[in-house]
């Protein structure tokens, strides 16, 4: 009855199969597996939101666990130290993040991202940043790296405009010593700038979940439905070789 399995159309057939359900049982792992991480990461930006604010010195030492609390500084802004980077988003428009260097002693530094600014604002030619002394409240971040793709920054040089907020590359070029983070501006007095405020970290669990599911569905579906398929096919064997009954 099930002698046609062993043709070799019928083995390619089954190979595909089992191909396509490994290949829907790995993605949905994948996608549930990132929406238990973005779980767990809405629960540190959070908890880390509300804890206790932070000063200026806090942010010199490790950096471990300290993405996304609040931090206070006072300080002179260095606007002939500030820098853009690129291809930053905010509400579907293209644009960049305009980061300048908040010095807040003689020797020390740190770098704010004041603000997202519309494409046509992004020329290093006509920025005029900030320059007066401020205090303000930000949102502590860790600093950017490249990943395994990704646009690459020159190693040397002045950089007006770079492809990450890599506050280590930015050290290179200023006169002070960069803290190993940089901060999101949320609040100032007096304002520093009329660049928009860069989003808060998002803390929905987006459609992870949905895909998840959406791929165990296809699993599913794949499995039970090839057995069939092969029943059929078995059925429509043996009435053929049963033939048309005799007069």
């Amino acid at each position: 009855m099930y002698g046609f399995v062993r043709e070799p159309k019928w083995i390619a057939a089954h190979l595909l199969t089992l191909l396509l359900l490994t290949a829907f049982v790995t993605a949905g792992v994948w996608q549930f597996g990132r929406h238990q991480a973005r779980g767990e990461r809405n629960e540190t930006v959070v908890e880390r939101s509300n804890a206790p604010v932070l000063g200026a010195a806090d942010l010199f030492g490790s950096s471990d666990g300290i993405e996304f609390q609040m931090v206070q500084l006072k300080g002179t802004w260095s606007p002939d130290d500030a820098v853009l980077i690129r291809n930053r988003s905010h509400r579907e428009m293209a644009g960049c993040h305009l980061a300048v260097p908040l010095a807040i002693s003689d020797t020390r530094a740190v770098l704010v991202v004041v603000g997202w600014l519309h494409q046509s604002s992004c020329d290093p030619n006509q920025l005029e940043p900030p320059s007066e002394t401020v205090s303000l409240t930000g949102r502590v971040r860790l600093s950017q790296k490249r990943g395994a793709i990704g646009a690459r920054d020159s190693l040397s040089g002045v950089l007006t405009s770079l492809a990450r907020t890599d506050v280590a590359r930015i050290d290179q070029q200023v006169s002070f010593m960069l803290a190993p983070v940089y901060v999101e501006l949320m609040t100032s007095t007096p304002s520093a700038s009329t660049a928009i405020p860069v989003d808060p970290p998002p803390t929905h669990l987006g459609p992870h979940l949905a895909y998840a599911v959406q791929w165990f569905l296809f699993f599913a579906v794949g499995a039970v439905g090839y057995p069939l398929v092969l029943r059929r096919q078995a059925r429509k064997g043996d009435a053929e070789n049963l033939g048309p009954a005799d007069d």
